[in-house]
């Protein structure tokens, strides 16, 4: 939605490839500190995950 790839992703918010990939398949629980730096990158809020 945003036009970012998984991999522009991982590279700006230093979360490996796969990890983010767990974490969009929900099958790994993000830290809040990975949830704020993938936040970031999108320039959405936190609010905006749940």
């Amino acid at each position: 939605m945003k036009g970012v790839t998984q991999q522009s992703l991982a590279e700006q918010t230093g979360i490996s490839l796969a990890m983010l990939g767990m974490i969009e398949r929900g099958t790994r629980v993000p830290t809040e500190e990975q949830l704020v730096r993938i936040a970031d990158v999108l320039a959405i809020s936190l609010a905006e995950f749940k």
